[in-house]
């Protein structure tokens, strides 16, 4: 189809996304004969888009993009072909394009049809002799690989690229990343294969590393970051992973453990190994796969992995299997509790019981706030309750009491008790515990003393403390015993008292539906009328009640 049918036939939904995107569309070039390439910024991200034309100019042969949608027909690829179609100045003025649009050559595409190829030839030299960029970069094209080419040679020519582009200055502007990459582009590919051919080899690992050394280069010499270098780093990573895919596994683990090693004694980082053993999973065997990700483990800085790395890595670990194989390698941290507690609990389905109390003593020992070590304290319990060992459980059960309060929590506790002082002593200091509305255990400790003053009847108890939403929430079990025991003194604190409060809730449409369904069951309307005849001041209040009234009509 020409690119006028696909667009056509594009979905709405796409060409919708595109319309967009139309306006994001740089850097539209001819690379080869009707062959294009393009980026298109979407939001944050910026994707490489590839359009091949058939050998007539105006047929689509086929199209790609690097986002997720891969090679189907995504909102990118629909912008830069709207962007090819639509003949504007900025695209690229190829005879290609200038044919797909029934355009006349430009003045200058004719001129080139009549000049002498000696003038030409002449002319061209003079050019590249005064432009130190363009001469490495016409090199870069016109030039055929050698087959001789080595890490050396990557570095020199990296080291070119950038004195051509930046001359003799110390750093490198943003604006100069597009001419940068483009003359290094241009050699990478033409040695690509030769490169690509010797992994496996130290010198293929060596190339390898010096192609990503000159991304770092570049980083490092940048005036300000740009999501351009990240994504030139990712373009290769996936042309390697690639590769490294259709290679046997034998092949990609000599490569990933020289790399690995290599990496380690030049004191550089392992993230990028980390990555190509993700990719190149597929193809590796379980035990290649463990004793990589093992290599890896025992040579990273374990300063160096955030949380989230520690929790992608032990996740990737339990999917493919591995657990077994690498929990001794796997690093256990002080501060990193969601890690810790998902890797306590696959020691603790391994059977490796002292290991997890000791790493679980280890943890709570080092958190500076004893309400962190309650996952620690829960693993602790369930490991002493499994050995009968309840004296040892209890200890930690009470410490988790201590910071998480609940009417259940205390239940169990007081029925696992073995002596009758045992439990009046513990019932005495649960309820010598006060209440403070500024707590953070504020609701948790409301739960726990409705419960046990409802064991005893203390219905007045619960009723002085029914003061706010969070209150009301606590004690609704309880509601139709206070009605009983004041029905009076609980309308004023459902109608007045808690909405006198700053504790405002989220929920407020829920609670105001609990009160209009118990109100209108157990009061009359006339004892509602009489409550708003009291003085008080609250809008809320005297709103609300206005609301119950008419529940009654």
């Amino acid at each position: 189809m020409t690119i006028k049918e696909t667009l056509k036939k594009a979905p709405a939904n796409i060409t919708k996304a595109a319309s967009t995107l139309q306006n994001n569309v740089r850097e539209c070039e001819e690379i080869s004969r009707g062959q294009f390439s393009a980026f298109v910024d979407d939001g944050k991200e910026s994707y490489d888009v590839g359009i091949q034309l058939d050998e007539s100019g105006l047929k689509l042969d086929h199209y790609n993009c690097d986002c997720s949608d891969k090679n189907t027909l995504c909102a990118h690829v629909v912008a830069v072909l709207t962007f090819m179609n639509r003949g504007e100045k900025s695209a690229a003025t190829s005879t290609t394009l200038k044919k797909l649009r029934k355009k006349k050559l430009s003045p200058t595409e004719e001129l080139l049809d009549t000049i002498d190829n000696i003038q030409l030839r002449t002319w061209i030299l003079e050019e590249l002799n005064l432009n130190k960029e363009l001469n490495l970069k016409f090199f870069n094209h016109f030039s055929s690989p050698t087959g001789k080419i080595s890490a050396e040679e990557i570095n020199n020519q990296g080291a070119a690229c950038i004195q051509a582009v930046i001359g003799k200055k110390k750093y490198i502007e943003p604006v100069q990343l597009k001419a940068l990459f483009e003359v290094w582009q241009k050699y990478l590919d033409t040695q690509m294969p030769t490169i690509l051919n010797e992994i496996g080899t130290e010198q293929g690992m060596l190339m390898v590393d010096a192609i990503f050394g000159f991304y770092g280069l570049i980083e490092s010499k940048v005036k300000k970051s740009s999501s351009r270098i990240g994504t030139q780093f990712n373009k290769f990573v996936e042309k390697l992973s690639a590769y490294l895919q259709t290679c046997e596994a034998e092949k990609v683990f000599s490569f990933l453990q020289q790399f690995t090693l290599h990496l380690k004694q030049n004191g550089k980082g392992l993230n990028i190994v980390l990555s190509l053993i993700y990719k190149t999973a597929p193809v590796l065997t379980k035990d290649a796969h463990a004793s990589l990700l093992k290599l890896y483990l025992n040579n990273v800085s374990k300063n160096d992995l955030t949380e989230p790395e520690l929790m992608q890595l032990l996740l990737y670990v339990i999917q493919h299997d591995l657990f077994t194989e690498l929990h001794s390698d796997l690093p256990y941290t002080l501060f990193y509790n969601e890690y810790n507690i998902l890797f306590l609990n696959q020691l603790q389905l391994l059977g490796e019981t002292d290991k997890v109390i000791s790493f679980c003593e280890k943890s709570i020992k080092g958190n500076y706030h004893e309400v962190y070590s309650i996952p620690y304290y829960q693993i602790l319990v369930n490991l002493y309750q499994q050995r009968s060992m309840p004296n040892e459980a209890m200890i930690y059960r009470k410490k988790i009491f201590a910071y998480s309060p609940s009417y259940l929590l205390y239940q169990e506790i007081y029925n696992d008790l073995t002596t009758n002082s045992q439990k009046e002593s513990f019932r005495k200091e649960v309820l010598g515990r006060g209440i403070r509305r500024d707590s953070a255990d504020y609701a948790m400790v409301l739960d726990l003393k409705f419960g046990l003053w409802a064991e005893t009847e203390d219905w007045g108890k619960i009723l002085d403390k029914l003061v706010d939403y969070i209150s009301l929430l606590k004690a609704e079990p309880y509601l139709k015993y206070l009605f009983l025991f004041d029905d009076g003194l609980l309308l004023k604190k459902l109608l007045i008292e808690i909405h006198s409060s700053y504790s405002y809730r989220d929920n407020f449409d829920d609670i105001l539906e609990f009160l209009k369904r118990f109100i209108t069951k157990y009061y009359t309307k006339d004892q509602v009328s009489q409550m708003d005849k009291r003085n008080f001041t609250s809008y809320s209040s005297r709103n609300i009640i206005k609301m119950i009234l008419n529940e009654f009509d």
